[in-house]
């Protein structure tokens, strides 16, 4: 590499890799977020119904070490 070239991470160089910095991330595990279902009055109206077309999606959780950012991908396929 040159002096005054800087190193920046590839898209698909490494699919662990933070796009901010170029850090290993780390998985801290796959979580189940809330999506769908109504929010605000309709909920203070409806309460548990409300929630009827609510669903729940996994997602692999990525945090850096180095700048604190969080990412998140579709989990692997086992």
């Amino acid at each position: 590499m040159n002096e005054g070239q800087q190193s920046t991470p590839q898209a698909g160089a490494g699919r662990d890799v933070c796009l901010r910095c170029g850090a290993p991330l780390q998985s801290m595990g796959v979580e189940e977020f809330r999506v769908g279902g109504t929010s605000g009055g309709w909920k203070l109206l409806f309460g548990e119904w409300a929630e009827l077309g609510e669903g729940m999606l996994k997602l692999e959780v990525l945090a850096c070490g180095a700048c604190g950012y969080v990412e998140t991908r579709m989990p692997p396929r086992t």
